[in-house]
């Protein structure tokens, strides 16, 4: 670990967007300027009014944030007007992500009121998650200037111009793609399925190549960065760097869902063996009942198509019996009944 987590080497293994970094970078008390900045980066791209202000609700916790990744939400924030925020960071992208974001808006929600209180102090909630790897066409490629930034937005079934909530959602979801993200401010994105088009904004495009390329030394050099709270977070990431607890923190955690994803992987390897041992033994037993449910039924079958062919030779000998007894000739006897003269003489 010593001789992989360096200083010098670490900057290959921990992005902007790493698990540990983020929640250092936003969920600290001391950053809640650059909690603000990217908040409303996010906000004005989208066309909303920003935040005068903001509180972090969930502060930073080392020790906790090593473990906690799927059972925690990366960054919970309140603003002025008493919003609520979720910030979450996915690395990695899996089908089941829109359900998981949908659970957390809904806690978020949720957990504004107690018992007995009243639903008047509720307040919205903005889920914000920046992807680093798209949700959208999931399974397929990337595609040049496919929209990156997808905002939520409830309408009328019947009516998609008409808000269904008059007073707005009360659940607003950001869903920020970063492998749709084009590093050049001039670049145009899909609106919808029409030709329109547009650029991010200048606050979104700055914290985008932040989160996309902030990992390079020169990075403030080389694209003349001014953004006052983008350059702040760009000397966090330094300082992150150069904290060993910090990066040994961020080596652990990685370990730690490597580890969860091979439990994963051997668990699903074990229970295949298990599924295809307890199939086999199924298939052997509903095989062997159905082989004698078969062999019933052959044996009945057999047993009726013998039984009646006795049946009526014993019929025929009969009926051959009592034509003799009167004294009906052989050769008449034989074309009723079609036994053999030899037959007709044993009777």
């Amino acid at each position: 670990m010593e001789k992989e987590w360096t200083e010098q080497n670490a900057r290959r293994h921990i992005s902007p967007t790493s698990d540990i970094f983020v929640r250092y970078l936003l969920a600290s008390p001391k950053n809640t300027d650059i909690t603000k900045s990217f908040i409303n980066a996010v906000l004005e791209d989208a066309g909303t009014e920003p935040v005068e202000s903001v509180k972090i609700t969930s502060p930073f916790n080392l020790r906790q944030s090593v473990r906690d990744k799927e059972t925690i939400m990366d960054v919970k924030v309140l603003d002025s007007a008493g919003r609520s925020y979720d910030i979450e960071i996915q690395n990695v992208t899996s089908a089941e992500l829109m359900e998981r974001l949908n659970y957390y808006g809904t806690h978020l929600y949720f957990d504004q009121i107690g018992e007995s209180e009243q639903y008047d102090r509720l307040k919205h909630c903005i889920i914000i998650c920046l992807l680093r790897t798209h949700i959208y066409g999931y399974g397929t490629g990337v595609m040049p200037n496919e929209k990156m930034h997808h905002v939520s937005h409830m309408v009328h079934y019947d009516d998609h111009e008409t808000p269904f909530y008059p007073g707005g959602d009360p659940q607003v979801y950001h869903i920020l793609e970063l492998d749709r993200f084009e590093n050049n401010a001039e670049a145009l994105y899909d609106i919808d399925g029409s030709s329109r088009q547009r650029k991010l904004s200048c606050g979104l495009f700055g914290w985008l190549r932040f989160f996309s390329d902030g990992a390079r030394e020169d990075f403030m050099e080389k694209y003349k960065e001014t953004d006052v709270s983008v350059g702040k977070a760009k000397r966090e990431y330094e300082k992150f760097l150069k904290n060993q607890q910090l990066r040994d923190a961020q080596f652990r955690h990685e370990m730690w869902l490597h580890d969860r994803a091979q439990d994963k992987a051997d668990a699903r390897k074990e229970g295949l063996a298990e599924g295809l041992a307890e199939g086999l033994a199924e298939g052997l037993a509903e095989g062997r009942a159905e082989g004698r449910a078969e062999g019933r039924a052959e044996g009945l079958e057999k047993g009726r198509t013998q039984g009646h062919s006795e049946g009526v030779r014993e019929a025929v000998l009969t009926n051959a019996r009592s034509l003799k007894n009167l004294g009906v000739s052989q050769e008449i006897i034989a074309k009723a009944t079609g036994l053999s003269a030899d037959e007709i003489a044993a009777l």
